[in-house]
């Protein structure tokens, strides 16, 4: 019990001196270049591919074409993601799907077109993400999309890219299909009664961790408002790093789960303090061990952390301040921990964007 609380006690004084000495959390750290056009308080959806780290209401309309002699082209798609998403839009762009319309599939999102102006069946997606503590609430507050035309939309609990998901399909405490909510005007959400589609009817989805995406196919003519609210979560488990934060902190909170940080670029990770396991064993890598609780980091080309390339595999008990950093150089870097219920695990991590001189640190290289 002593040394149990030694181990707390430490990890409470490291969170402070972060807290008092680390740099400014800083919003927005893949500097997207997301001038939302707004009207009001309502940003309008102009690209396909739509990602945002603001509450409030959003809207998107997509009319048919009509003949016309004017010159105007429209404004669909015409503002890039920024440098640093470039990475994400080519993991889309190898998977633009292209169907007869029939809404009998799930939906897949892609980063191709804008505004819904690609493809008669082209999948575009509004893409959230919150502080680390939050989760995300979606209200559907109006609904013009009509099955019969080939239109459908989906709520999905997390983020999807080319099939993939995160949290990982392994890790989250759903399963896909209760994850994923297709819904159009004629046809609510399979928890809702078919007697609440009404013209007055509003849907609310709630995310498990701080990413929810919403979905929507509109091949012909449609429009929706969505309003997207941010809540506290008390216990935090899987985090989609939006901005570079002074620390990231993974806790499964004594129960058998295991729990994953994630960013969309290539990083460099050090793990501060480490926690992970029974309590008389110090810091080890445990990767041709068998252990039921370890924390592993990697990277890989896409969302699911059970793909990734392992740059390493720790289990054990820090008890005093570590600094143990890898360059991730992937498209997508993770640190997922594992845990079988048995202790209290967790570690701090800080992460940052990995730059040139991070070569020599190269634990993981993907083909980018």
């Amino acid at each position: 019990m002593a040394m149990r609380g030694v181990t707390v006690l430490f990890f409470q004084v490291l969170i402070l001196c972060f807290q008092a000495k680390a740099w400014n959390p800083v919003r927005r750290s893949y500097e997207v270049k997301q001038e939302a056009t707004t009207l009001g308080n309502v940003h309008l959806i102009t690209e396909c591919m739509h990602v945002t780290s603001e509450e409030g209401e959003f809207s998107f309309i997509k009319l048919p074409p009509t003949r016309s002699t004017s010159s105007w082209k429209g404004t669909g798609g015409g503002r890039g993601l920024g440098e640093s998403w470039s990475g994400l839009i080519e993991m889309e762009s190898d998977t633009m799907l292209a169907g007869d319309g029939s809404g009998g599939e799930p939906l897949v999102a892609n980063g191709g077109g804008g505004g819904g102006g690609g493809p008669a069946a082209t999948v575009c997606g509004v893409y959230f993400v919150a502080d680390p503590d939050q989760i995300i609430e979606i209200t559907m507050k109006q609904v013009n999309v009509e099955c019969r035309t080939g239109g459908l939309m989906a709520f999905v609990d997390g983020w999807e890219l080319n099939g993939q998901y995160f949290p990982g399909e392994q890790d989250h405490e759903q399963r896909l299909e209760r994850r994923v909510q297709e819904f159009c005007s004629e046809q609510a959400p399979p928890q809702w009664s078919t007697k609440a589609v009404t013209p007055a009817k509003v849907w609310v989805f709630r995310s498990s961790q701080n990413c929810a995406l919403v979905q929507y196919r509109i091949p012909v003519r449609g429009s929706f408002v969505i309003s997207a609210r941010f809540l506290h979560n008390s216990k935090p488990c899987h985090i989609m790093a939006e901005g570079l934060a002074p620390y990231y902190m993974l806790r499964n909170y004594g129960q058998p789960k295991n729990c994953t940080l994630t960013a969309l670029f290539p990083a460099v990770v050090s793990v501060i303090a480490l926690e992970v396991g029974p309590v008389d064993k110090n810091v080890h890598y445990c990767e041709r061990v068998r252990s039921d609780d370890k924390l592993e980091v990697g990277g890989s080309t896409g969302l699911d952390p059970h793909q990734m390339i392992k740059a390493s595999t720790i289990c054990g008990r820090s008890g005093g301040r570590m600094d143990l950093d890898q360059s991730i150089l992937c498209g997508t870097t993770s640190v997922r921990l594992v845990s079988s219920g048995q202790y209290n695990n967790q570690a701090m991590i800080t992460i940052r964007m990995a730059e040139e001189a991070d070569l020599r640190l190269a634990a993981v290289m993907c083909a980018m």
